[in-house]
Order: structure tokens, then C-alpha cells, then sequence
């Protein structure tokens, strides 16, 4: 990090703890040069930084100020709270329309959002919730998680600093915050009980990245296998270590190579039956006629796929708006107990994708 970046962290870092209270003046250019034996150059792009970001303000004749305050008077300006949300991706609609519940119940509540993705990597994921912690204007934090074995250093710094945080869709262990999801063992029940009704025994599962043990629906595609003592196979079930609508395609393609007969696949996510269908079209099967096909979601790519998807309903929107809900008691303190682990019932939506043996 350059000498700029560096005392942006340091000065960050000293409002945080108060050294530099909210409305009061902050040394000036030449004391800090003096002190921290920088130039005044690079003085003055720090404090240029903050500014922009609403962190300091300039009075003219008086200083520069930590923002928040009435200068001297210490009485708290009304400002907007920001809540930091941090989803895998802004391209799967999904997520989208999770967004749309959090902003609907946001307005509600007068705080605003601050959304960033994190492109499934851990490492911005990361970077995202440390910076967040150290940013005064961030009241709180909805994450989707890219991984659910332990919570990330941003994560445990976000919450030691006193702000509270949502897990969306799945949550580590060893992190006590509260979290909303849906019951994706109940999904996958759904979806697998569906295609034996309508008469398939042998049903692939196919599941890409992000792997996350503990939330995946493979369970739930077990339980009714086993409900109706048919056999588990082992060949039909395919969790690549690759991105959903690749693992889909290659999946499927995999399966006719092997010359493994299946008659319907149930895909993890509404991505993953996109890739299915797509492997599907090259080796000339038609859906549903040669294969049905089910997947977990109801996106809007669902409704829009050709054929139509069926799909399970997986809420985003409500997912969305209740985990708005959840961060918001505790940011008015209506609520300072045990973390709240919120499961939603799925519901299944029959579309053209899927027909009887």
C-alpha cells in the first residue's frame, strides 16, 4: 500500500476509536506532516479522500472536522444509514430479485444500501466487510457467504466493532449473527418426489461451485430415493468442482458419454438446469420429452428458459425482506437475543420442463 492508502487507515482507523471525535476538529496538514513526517502532498490526498467520501468536511475559516456532528456543538447530524450488502454476482437474477426485497423493506426504514459483488471469491468477500467495518457511515452488513467452513477476518472485524450482520441463503458455524435461508433439504424433496410422480426412477443430481457442505440439496434428493427404496447411484449423482451452467452442460454430456441412462436430472440451481438443457440440445435429446428436467430457484431465468423450468421457489424476495427485517431489529435494538436462524418453506412451480415417464 502507498504512503496515501496508509494514513487513510490510520486517520479511518483513529475516528473509529474516538481519538478523533465525531464534530471535532482533526490536526490540521501541517501538524500531521509534523507528526507523521509525510509530505504535505501526501497530507493532503488523504484528507481530500475522506472528504470525498463523507468521512471529514472542510469549514472554511475553521478546519477540517469528523463528519457526523455539529462542529463543537456534539450533537448528531441526521444521516442516512448505509447498510453494506455483498452478493456472489449482479449477472444471475436471482440475486436480483433478492435485492429488490432488501431495497423495498430498506426504503421502509430510511437506510440506504451500499451493493457490491464479490464474484464468488473469498478474498473480496473478505476485503468488502473490512472496509465496511472501518467505515462510520455502514450501520450493518447482508452477506451471501462463498463459503460456509468458517467466517472470514472481515467478518469477525465487522461484528467486533459492534455492527450486526445477516448470513442470506447460508451461514458458517462459527459465526453468531443471525441468518435467513430457505429449506433446501424440503426443495429437494419437492423436486425429487415431482419427477417420481410423474414415473422417473433414474434421476441424475447435478451440482456446481460454490460447494457448500451442509446447504446442498443432494440430501434432500437422497431422502426420497430412500423413502421409496429406490436405489442411490452413485454415477448419477455429479458435483463438479466448476462454475453451474459449465457443470450442467459437462454433466449431462458426461452421462450420455458414459452411456449412463437417466431419464430426468434434477439440478441444483436454475444456472445449473440452463447448462442442462444447453448439453441436452447438442446430444439431440428434446426436454421434457426424451428428459425431464427440475432445478431449485424459480428465477426469472426459469420462467424465461425454453422450455419453461420447472422450478422450486426458493423466495428471493422474501429472503430478501426478511433478512432487511432481521439486521433493522437489531440496529433499533428491538431485539438483542440469541442469534435467529430463519428457515423458509419452498413451494414447487410446474412449467413445461418436466412430463411424465
Amino acid at each position: 500500500m502507498d504512503k496515501t492508502g496508509t494514513l487513510i487507515d490510520l486517520l479511518i482507523e483513529r475516528i473509529n476509536e474516538g481519538v478523533y471525535p465525531r464534530g471535532e476538529a482533526v490536526p490540521s496538514e501541517r501538524q500531521l506532516v509534523e507528526e507523521l513526517g509525510l509530505s504535505r502532498t501526501t497530507v493532503r490526498r488523504a484528507i481530500d479522500d475522506l472528504v470525498h467520501k463523507g468521512r471529514l468536511e472542510r469549514q472554511p475559516g475553521r478546519g477540517t472536522f469528523v463528519s457526523g456532528a455539529t462542529p463543537g456543538g456534539g450533537r448528531d447530524v441526521q444521516v442516512q444509514k448505509v447498510v453494506a450488502v455483498v452478493v456472489p454476482t449482479f449477472s444471475n437474477p436471482y440475486y436480483g430479485e433478492m435485492v429488490n426485497g432488501i431495497e423495498k423493506e430498506a426504503r421502509r426504514f430510511d437506510l440506504r444500501l451500499m451493493v457490491s459483488q464479490s464474484d464468488y471469491s473469498i478474498t473480496t468477500e473478505d476485503q468488502v466487510l473490512e472496509q465496511s467495518a472501518a467505515d462510520p457511515s455502514i450501520c450493518g452488513a447482508l452477506i451471501v457467504p462463498d463459503s460456509t467452513e468458517r467466517g472470514t477476518r472481515g467478518m469477525q472485524k465487522f461484528l467486533h466493532v459492534g455492527k450486526p450482520a445477516v448470513y442470506i441463503g447460508r451461514w458458517p458455524k462459527d459465526v453468531a449473527c443471525d441468518g435467513v435461508r430457505i429449506d433446501y433439504r424440503m426443495a429437494a424433496q419437492q423436486a425429487v418426489q415431482h419427477l417420481i410422480d410423474l414415473g422417473h426412477q433414474r434421476i441424475a443430481y447435478i451440482e456446481g461451485l460454490p460447494i457448500l457442505p451442509g446447504f446442498s440439496p443432494v440430501d434432500g434428493y437422497n431422502d426420497v430415493l430412500r423413502a421409496h427404496r429406490l436405489p442411490i447411484k452413485s454415477e448419477l449423482v455429479r458435483i463438479y468442482d466448476q462454475p453451474s451452467e459449465t457443470t450442467g452442460r459437462k454433466a449431462v454430456l458426461d452421462l450420455i458419454a458414459e452411456d449412463i441412462e437417466f431419464s430426468a436430472v434434477f439440478a441444483r440451481n436454475d444456472i445449473t438446469a440452463m447448462g442442462v438443457l444447453q448439453g441436452l440440445r447438442e446430444a439431440g435429446l428434446r426436454t421434457p420429452q426424451d428428459v425431464s428436467v427440475i432445478s431449485i430457484a424459480n428465477s426469472l431465468w426459469a420462467r424465461s428458459m425454453e422450455p419453461p423450468l420447472t422450478s422450486v421457489n426458493s423466495h428471493p424476495f422474501s429472503v430478501g425482506q426478511m433478512a432487511l427485517q432481521l439486521l433493522n431489529n437489531r440496529l433499533e435494538k428491538s431485539y438483542c437475543g440469541p442469534p435467529i436462524k430463519a428457515v423458509l418453506d419452498p413451494d414447487l412451480i410446474v412449467r413445461a420442463s418436466t412430463a411424465r415417464r
